[in-house]
């Protein structure tokens, strides 16, 4: 069965069960890095949400019609949980002052994301750019965020201006993640090494990389390490900051970036290609 020949079955599976009320369209949805995620949105009358349920992951060359069938039930029973949820919920979602809180910037590849950041609003940071993203209410749904399309920006009636104000305000108040690589390695059951390596991430390990953007980190990250240091884009949730003194030349540095961007980073996770430096005399990143 190839990909296109899945979809096509699921799709069918799925309105094969729909109850009164309900409709499911097929979408695809562009993500970080030009990756495309296949899934179906879902509305029930009476209902302004849209729950979207990927389904990427579940094909495989080999499945069987059953297969599929049981995977149209597990899609269409995450939708009809999402009718659980409270709709003032959703309320607060269209109102930006309720979402202010609750607004904070991620750090992506300019040149791997032309097409997205035609639909969001950005601001270029050295050669990548500032996104934004909102955190869904716990009562709607646990543990998620909604990256701010100008759709958004438009039915609040702010501006880009604006949302960076909110999103600054509160990565100020996030809780910085920066501790030596092997303490790391160690509580994850590795046999730590020491490198001089530091991982720099937000406390949530989630889109941690935004953090630098914050020139009080950036030279919190100067105090801890005691001197000038390279900045290694691991992925869009954390770096690694490396002590001048102990790094190799910034060849070999890019070659590292590169080797691990190839073999350990998803597609969809990766930042960038090479090093950026912070200088203790000028106190710029660059």
């Amino acid at each position: 069965m190839t990909y296109e020949d899945f979809l096509m079955h699921l799709e069918q599976k799925i309105m094969g069960k729909l109850e009164e009320g309900e409709t499911v369209k097929r979408v695809r949805i562009l993500k970080n890095n030009n990756v495309k995620l296949d899934g179906f949105s879902y509305c029930v009358e009476g209902h302004r949400e849209r729950p979207t349920v990927y389904v990427n992951q579940y094909y495989q060359e080999e499945l069987l019609e059953d297969t599929v069938d049981e995977i149209a039930d597990m899609v269409l029973k995450l939708q009809r949980e999402s009718r659980l949820f409270p709709s003032h919920g959703v309320d607060q979602l269209m109102d930006f002052e309720k979402m202010r809180k609750r607004i904070h910037c991620r750090l992506i590849s300019r040149d791997k994301n032309e097409e997205l950041l035609k639909d969001v609003p950005w601001l270029p940071w050295l050669d990548l750019a500032i996104v934004f993203h909102f955190q869904i209410p716990e009562r709607i749904l646990e543990h998620a965020t909604a990256l701010i399309y100008t759709s958004h920006m438009e039915y609040w009636g702010v501006t880009i201006e604006d949302i960076y104000t909110a999103a600054a305000e509160n990565m100020s108040e996030i809780q910085v993640f920066l501790e030596p690589m092997e303490h790391f390695l160690g509580t994850c059951g590795f046999d730590p090494l020491s490198s001089g390596m530091h991982i720099l991430s937000n406390c949530q390990k989630e889109y941690g990389a935004a953090v630098i953007i914050n020139p009080q980190v950036q030279r919190m990250c100067l105090q801890r390490l005691g001197e000038s240091y390279y900045v290694l884009p691991s992925s869009v949730h954390e770096l690694l900051l490396l002590p001048e003194s102990l790094a190799v030349g910034p060849f070999e540095l890019e070659q590292l970036i590169q080797e691990v961007n190839t073999t350990c980073v998803r597609q969809e996770e990766y930042l960038s290609g090479h090093a950026y430096f912070y200088s203790e005399e000028t106190g710029v990143l660059k």
